[in-house]
């Protein structure tokens, strides 16, 4: 019985090792393709571009907040101090508004670029596969999880990707 058992075991291990023998595997540095891709460029220029009309616009609102508290402060001797403390109050509440939306834009510009950042690694994602299936890959991993051995195919995917 364990001849056999031993010989079962012994023809498993061998079947396994000739076909891992067969496996073809690539791996890919996916934030290598990902600075490389010339549509990740193009949309860290468009963020970049949000993000500087929208801090234009913050500044701008900030300016005008600063200037009629410059104006207040001119006024202050000779304004009722009713009138003084309402203005202020009024002045305050439109800094807190403005710290709120500066909160908002930049929420909103996170979520924006972490969608851009999602659909690019989608697009690479899907170049890698078409790549795997093209070439007749078993496996394909992310440079950072394999350890040893696999064929580097980054700069297929690089070059693929930026030809789309």
């Amino acid at each position: 019985m364990k001849k056999i058992l031993l010989v079962v075991f012994t023809f498993l291990f061998l079947c396994v090792f000739a076909y891992a023998e067969e496996l073809k595997i690539g791996y890919v540095d996916i934030e290598k393709v990902f600075n490389q891709y010339s549509g990740t460029k193009i949309a860290k220029e468009k963020l970049k571009k949000d993000v500087e009309k929208e801090q234009k616009v913050l500044e701008q609102e900030k300016e005008a907040i600063k200037k009629e508290l410059d104006e207040l402060d001119k006024k202050s001797s000779i304004m009722d101090k009713k009138q003084l403390s309402a203005k202020k109050e009024e002045l305050q509440k439109k800094a807190e508004q403005l710290q709120m939306k500066t909160l908002e834009v930049q929420q909103k510009l996170l979520t924006r670029e972490k969608e851009l950042t999602s659909n690019i690694i989608d697009e690479i994602r899907a170049i890698i596969a078409k790549i795997g299936k093209e070439k007749k890959f078993d496996y394909i991993f992310e440079k950072t999880m394999l350890l040893y051995g696999g064929e580097d195919i980054t700069y297929l995917v690089i070059k693929a990707i930026n030809e789309q």
